[in-house]
C-alpha cells in the first residue's frame, strides 16, 4: 500500500520497480479506465529506430542530409507532442 504525497507523487513499491524494470528517469503515460487509473511505461527509443527513414528517396540529389534533418525533427516533434 502507498500513499500520494502533497506534491501528488506516488511510490512504486521495489519489487513492482524490480519487476517491470523500472529506472530513474523512465516516463510513463496515465490512462483510466472507469475507475482504474492504468500506468503505462513509455519505451525508449534508440537512434536506431530512425534507421529506413529516408528509405524510397533518390540518392545523388544532395538533398538527403536536409530530407532526414526534416524527418528526424518531425518525429521528434510528434513524439514530445505524444508526451506532452
Amino acid at each position: 500500500m502507498t500513499s500520494v504525497t502533497k506534491k501528488g507523487q506516488v511510490t512504486i513499491p521495489k519489487s513492482f520497480r524490480d519487476k517491470l524494470h523500472i529506472k530513474e528517469g523512465d516516463r510513463f503515460m496515465f490512462e483510466m479506465k472507469d475507475d482504474i487509473l492504468i500506468l503505462k511505461k513509455k519505451e525508449r527509443k534508440s537512434i536506431l529506430s530512425l534507421g529506413g527513414i529516408a528509405k524510397g528517396r533518390k540518392v545523388g540529389t544532395g538533398n538527403e542530409r536536409e530530407y532526414a534533418k526534416k524527418i528526424v525533427a518531425r518525429r521528434a516533434s510528434e513524439e514530445g507532442a505524444k508526451n506532452g
